[in-house]
Protein backbone atom coordinates (compact mmCIF):
# COMPACT_ATOMS: atom_id res chain seq x y z
CA UNK A 1 0.00 0.00 0.00
CA UNK A 2 1.24 3.30 -1.05
CA UNK A 3 2.50 4.94 2.63
CA UNK A 4 2.52 8.49 1.08
CA UNK A 5 -1.70 8.06 0.61
CA UNK A 6 -2.11 7.53 4.23
CA UNK A 7 -0.26 10.36 5.26
CA UNK A 8 -2.76 12.38 2.66
CA UNK A 9 -6.15 11.40 4.65
CA UNK A 10 -7.07 13.96 7.34
CA UNK A 11 -8.50 11.40 9.90
CA UNK A 12 -10.16 13.79 12.12
CA UNK A 13 -12.24 15.71 10.50
CA UNK A 14 -13.10 11.54 8.71
CA UNK A 15 -13.47 10.09 12.48
CA UNK A 16 -15.94 13.44 13.22
CA UNK A 17 -18.03 13.20 10.68
CA UNK A 18 -18.44 9.33 11.16
CA UNK A 19 -19.52 10.21 15.27
CA UNK A 20 -21.64 12.41 13.86
CA UNK A 21 -23.83 10.15 11.20
CA UNK A 22 -23.21 7.20 14.09
CA UNK A 23 -24.96 9.52 16.71
CA UNK A 24 -27.69 10.57 14.01
CA UNK A 25 -27.85 6.53 13.51
CA UNK A 26 -28.36 5.94 17.00
CA UNK A 27 -30.86 8.57 17.90
CA UNK A 28 -33.18 7.36 14.48
CA UNK A 29 -33.25 3.87 15.65
CA UNK A 30 -33.36 4.40 19.41
CA UNK A 31 -36.39 6.53 18.86
CA UNK A 32 -37.90 4.09 15.72
CA UNK A 33 -37.63 6.98 12.92
CA UNK A 34 -37.29 5.40 9.74
CA UNK A 35 -33.92 5.20 8.15
CA UNK A 36 -35.91 7.00 5.26
CA UNK A 37 -34.88 10.20 7.46
CA UNK A 38 -31.28 9.18 7.94
CA UNK A 39 -31.16 8.58 4.35
CA UNK A 40 -32.93 11.96 3.85
CA UNK A 41 -30.81 14.08 6.15
CA UNK A 42 -27.83 12.41 4.88
CA UNK A 43 -28.48 13.17 0.95
CA UNK A 44 -29.53 17.15 2.30
CA UNK A 45 -26.11 17.97 4.27
CA UNK A 46 -23.76 16.48 1.24
CA UNK A 47 -26.30 18.47 -0.98
CA UNK A 48 -25.33 21.47 0.80
CA UNK A 49 -22.32 20.93 0.94
CA UNK A 50 -21.61 20.12 -2.43
CA UNK A 51 -23.32 23.61 -3.07
CA UNK A 52 -21.31 25.66 -0.29
CA UNK A 53 -17.53 25.17 -1.69
CA UNK A 54 -17.70 28.26 -3.64
CA UNK A 55 -18.53 30.29 -0.73
CA UNK A 56 -16.10 28.05 1.51
CA UNK A 57 -13.09 28.65 -0.96
CA UNK A 58 -13.84 32.01 -0.97
CA UNK A 59 -13.28 32.00 2.73
CA UNK A 60 -10.37 30.08 2.56
CA UNK A 61 -8.81 33.00 0.14
CA UNK A 62 -9.53 35.35 2.85
CA UNK A 63 -8.15 33.76 6.21
CA UNK A 64 -5.80 30.82 7.13
CA UNK A 65 -7.14 27.59 7.48
CA UNK A 66 -6.48 27.42 11.15
CA UNK A 67 -8.98 30.49 11.13
CA UNK A 68 -11.13 29.09 9.08
CA UNK A 69 -11.52 25.90 11.13
CA UNK A 70 -11.89 27.43 14.32
CA UNK A 71 -15.01 29.66 12.97
CA UNK A 72 -16.57 26.86 11.73
CA UNK A 73 -16.62 25.04 15.34
CA UNK A 74 -17.15 27.83 16.95
CA UNK A 75 -20.33 28.22 14.82
CA UNK A 76 -20.85 24.20 15.27
CA UNK A 77 -20.36 24.45 19.10
CA UNK A 78 -22.73 27.65 19.23
CA UNK A 79 -25.64 26.17 17.34
CA UNK A 80 -25.51 22.91 18.95
CA UNK A 81 -25.66 24.48 22.09
CA UNK A 82 -28.61 26.97 21.55
CA UNK A 83 -30.85 25.37 19.00
CA UNK A 84 -33.08 21.96 19.43
CA UNK A 85 -32.51 18.86 19.42
CA UNK A 86 -34.26 18.66 15.39
CA UNK A 87 -32.06 20.87 14.19
CA UNK A 88 -28.89 19.68 15.96
CA UNK A 89 -29.06 16.78 13.70
CA UNK A 90 -28.71 18.75 10.88
CA UNK A 91 -26.21 21.24 11.67
CA UNK A 92 -23.86 18.81 13.39
CA UNK A 93 -23.47 16.31 10.08
CA UNK A 94 -23.52 19.58 7.82
CA UNK A 95 -20.42 21.26 9.69
CA UNK A 96 -18.57 18.15 10.03
CA UNK A 97 -19.24 17.36 6.24
CA UNK A 98 -17.92 20.66 5.62
CA UNK A 99 -14.88 20.27 7.73
CA UNK A 100 -14.18 16.90 6.08
CA UNK A 101 -14.75 18.77 2.88
CA UNK A 102 -12.33 20.98 3.52
CA UNK A 103 -9.89 19.37 4.50
CA UNK A 104 -10.18 16.52 2.00
CA UNK A 105 -10.17 19.00 -0.76
CA UNK A 106 -6.48 21.01 1.03
CA UNK A 107 -5.43 17.06 1.07
CA UNK A 108 -5.33 17.20 -2.70
CA UNK A 109 -8.21 14.98 -3.71
CA UNK A 110 -10.95 15.49 -6.41
CA UNK A 111 -14.10 16.76 -6.38
CA UNK A 112 -15.60 12.64 -7.04
CA UNK A 113 -13.33 11.43 -4.65
CA UNK A 114 -14.19 13.86 -1.78
CA UNK A 115 -17.90 12.63 -2.46
CA UNK A 116 -17.47 9.51 -2.75
CA UNK A 117 -15.66 8.89 0.37
CA UNK A 118 -18.06 11.40 2.45
CA UNK A 119 -21.14 9.59 1.29
CA UNK A 120 -19.59 5.92 2.04
CA UNK A 121 -18.41 7.92 5.39
CA UNK A 122 -22.12 9.09 6.03
CA UNK A 123 -23.67 5.84 5.44
CA UNK A 124 -21.17 3.62 7.50
CA UNK A 125 -21.82 5.94 10.53
CA UNK A 126 -25.43 5.53 10.05
CA UNK A 127 -25.20 1.87 10.09
CA UNK A 128 -23.17 1.87 12.74
CA UNK A 129 -25.48 3.89 14.79
CA UNK A 130 -28.23 1.34 14.44
CA UNK A 131 -26.21 -1.53 15.22
CA UNK A 132 -25.36 0.43 18.60
CA UNK A 133 -28.82 0.68 19.14
CA UNK A 134 -29.59 -3.22 18.02
CA UNK A 135 -27.29 -4.99 19.56
CA UNK A 136 -24.64 -2.98 22.27
CA UNK A 137 -27.21 -0.57 23.96
CA UNK A 138 -30.81 -1.34 23.13
CA UNK A 139 -33.10 0.98 23.78
CA UNK A 140 -36.92 0.68 24.84
CA UNK A 141 -38.89 -0.13 22.70
CA UNK A 142 -42.60 0.56 24.22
Amino acid sequence: MNNEFLHKIPWQPLVFLWLAYAWLGWYLSAHDIAWLVGAFVAALVLAIAWRTIAGLERLIRFGSRALTVVLFLCASIALIATWSIFVTFLVLPLTTTLLAEMELRFSGFSKRDTFLLLTAIAGCGLAVGEAIDLILIPSSRY
